[in-house]
């Protein structure tokens, strides 16, 4: 096969010749070192093809490039390999893999895909051409089709790992020289073939080490970027780089005469999500928000940023674009988040934004003028009622009937005092419960850890619906254990607004040094702590040696009846009753039922405190209790 280039007549033969070994080194020492530094200019072309901060006609005009500098070179120096001399083999090694190495690129479409394809199957039907219809072109055509796929599919893991780079590049080398024609070799064909698949894998294997050690140059310099400029938390932006980003956008907005909006945001009532759920949900909340930010904004484009300006703040700024414009993508935003539900542990947490949204305008001097209309426009929103998104003034959209995110509140039951005359209410124990707003009913929380501010809170409103001023609150082993929690319950339990006496349960006890720190703050301020659950959670093997720093145990019947008959029961209440006799500890009999229950327990045991349903359930806090 002949065919004329630049008006030069090239017979397409290759005219293989062994060289003598020094030639062959030199070679292949001229192939590695073309090869890198075609790579390193490659891979510069490439970054810029695919960086952010170029314009998107910058950006494809680059990745044209791509394809044209490697398939251009690659094509040009096969063709040259047809009518040098001695450095045939080279010219074929360098420019088989100028137009396949390419083929691991990402990110790039799947047109881009298929003109590398095409540029490997020309090569491949060129050395070919006079024996297409050979069961040898069929079988080289079979394992190269096998490889592209192999190539595709793994780009990533053979361009970060040397081994299944030089392995990939092995492959390749072999079926390509292996499967040549024979007019294309002379009778030592076998021997031109191993140098010439020798010499395919240094250049590989000298490409491979040079990619992998820019790869993670770049991975290091991501991440260094990435801790200056990210917020570790939700990836959003950092706020010194909002500041930056947004005085340069400012100033070029200005300068030609072209829009600019801005968004401020936040999410409602996030500290009440704080002190309801905890801190690492909340967390998770802003986690989540960020990624529904981040993917609804993508779909519009990437004429976006998007920066985390404090705690539940964001702002994101759109270049180029109106108010008008910007409305249809903040409102699927907001929406996006208001059907989204972000979870944490067993809990499922729906939170709304407020936004507030200005664009630049030319009586502005700086950019803090336009993000001081921004954060007006957002206070607005939270004037209206939050879940909110006021424009320029102008209220767009709004939930008046939004729900509540969590709604916690003490439910109270008796605890009773018996001796003579009729039982008495002596002292209500504070039930934490939560508002499922879906079912529209009152619920047992999954998780009892919410900060000590919302339990006062709590305890101030139960107080102010119940005559009983003597309280008990349970705490879980992390919020007894915590010595701010016990300070600052002390604090309340002694000032004015606080109870008459206030009682500390709790069930899952912790060690006896922590116990001994606690309850010495609990009983400074006359705070008086219980032992729930004695008998079933907490057996005597558990407890004993801290009952020396408590006021009163627990035996919850509850616990225990339905596994325990009648005698066993009361053969364990009546051992409980002597443990808190003989430490000076008072006795509660929690889950009573019934009068027989009670007189068993009054008149043989002289318990004189009881709990449970056969006085009553709980049940929100009643003025008249």
């Amino acid at each position: 096969m002949t065919m004329n280039v630049f008006g030069v007549h090239v017979v397409m033969v290759m005219h293989l010749a062994v060289v003598a070994w020094p030639l062959w080194v030199a070679q292949i020492l001229v192939a590695v070192f073309f090869t890198s530094g075609f790579i390193g200019h490659y891979q510069d072309l490439y970054d810029y093809a695919f960086s952010a901060e170029r314009t998107a006609g910058k950006r494809w005009a680059a990745r044209i490039g791509l394809m044209v500098m490697s398939i251009g070179v690659g094509m040009t120096l096969h063709l040259m390999g047809y009518v040098v001399g001695n450095n045939t083999v080279m010219f074929h090694n360098v420019g088989l893999f100028l137009v396949l190495f390419p083929l691991l690129d990402s990110g790039i479409s799947w047109w881009e895909v298929a003109i590398r394809a095409g540029a490997l199957l020309s090569v491949w039907m060129m050395h070919h051409s006079q024996a297409l219809s050979s069961p040898q072109y069929d079988l080289s055509l079979l394992l190269l089709v096998i490889g592209f796929v192999v190539m595709r599919r793994y780009r990533v893991y053979i361009r970060k790992t040397l081994w299944a780079s030089i392995g990939m590049f092995a492959y390749a080398g072999i079926i390509f020289w292996a499967l040549l024609p024979a007019f294309s070799a002379p009778s030592d064909r076998l021997f031109i073939m191993i140098r010439s698949i020798i010499m395919f894998i240094a250049i590989a294997g000298m490409a491979a080490m040079l990619w992998i050690r820019e790869h993670n140059a770049d991975m290091k310099n991501a991440r260094l970027r990435k801790l200056a400029n990210y917020d570790q938390l939700t990836n959003a932006k950092t706020y010194s780089l909002y500041q930056r980003d947004l005085t340069h956008w400012f100033d070029t907005t200005r300068a030609a005469g072209q829009p600019l909006s801005l968004v401020a945001l936040d999410i409602d009532h996030f500290k009440q999500i704080n002190d309801h759920y905890g801190h690492l949900a909340g967390n998770a909340v802003l986690i989540g928000v960020a990624t529904t930010l981040s993917e609804v904004l993508a779909r519009f484009g990437d004429s976006h940023q998007i920066y985390r300006t404090g705690g539940e703040e964001f702002n994101i700024v759109f270049p180029d674009k109106k108010p008008d414009a910007v409305v249809s993508i903040i409102t699927a935003c907001w929406e996006a988040v208001r059907k989204s539900h972000y979870t944490y542990e067993n809990f499922d947490i729906a939170v709304t934004l407020s936004m507030g949204m200005t664009a630049v305008r030319p009586e502005d001097t700086s950019i803090d003028d336009t993000y001081k209309r921004a954060d007006d426009n957002l206070y607005l929103s939270k004037h209206a009622g939050r879940d909110t998104i006021t424009v320029e003034g102008e209220t767009v959209y709004s939930r008046n009937d939004q729900d509540m995110i969590a709604t916690y509140s003490y439910f109270t039951q008796g605890i009773m005092q018996v001796t003579t005359g009729q039982p008495h209410r002596y002292r209500n124990e504070l039930l934490l419960r939560l508002f499922d707003h879906e079912h529209d009913r009152w619920v047992l929380p999954d998780m009892f850890d919410i900060s000590v501010e919302t339990q006062i809170s709590l305890i101030q409103k139960a107080l102010a619906m119940t005559s009983i001023r003597r309280l008990a609150v349970n705490l879980t082993t992390a919020q007894f254990s915590d010595e701010a929690v016990a300070e600052k319950l002390s604090a309340f339990a002694t000032s004015k607004q606080g109870p008459d006496e206030l009682t500390v349960e709790i069930t899952d006890v912790p060690d006896i040094l922590t116990t001994r720190q606690i309850t010495a703050i609990y009983r400074a301020h006359g705070v008086r702590i219980d032992i729930d659950d004695v008998g079933s959670d907490n057996s005597y093997e558990v407890v004993h040696d801290l009952l020396p720093y408590v006021d009163g145990v627990k035996f919850a019947m509850q616990n225990l009846r339905h596994d325990n008959p009648t005698k066993l029961m009361r053969e364990r209440i009546a051992f409980w009753v002597k443990v808190a006799k003989q430490t000076h500890l008072d006795f509660i009999l929690e889950g009573v039922e019934n009068a027989e229950e009670v007189a068993y327990a009054k008149d043989q045991l002289g318990v004189e405190f009881f709990q449970g349903y056969y006085y009553s359930k709980p049940s929100l806090p009643d003025i008249q209790r």
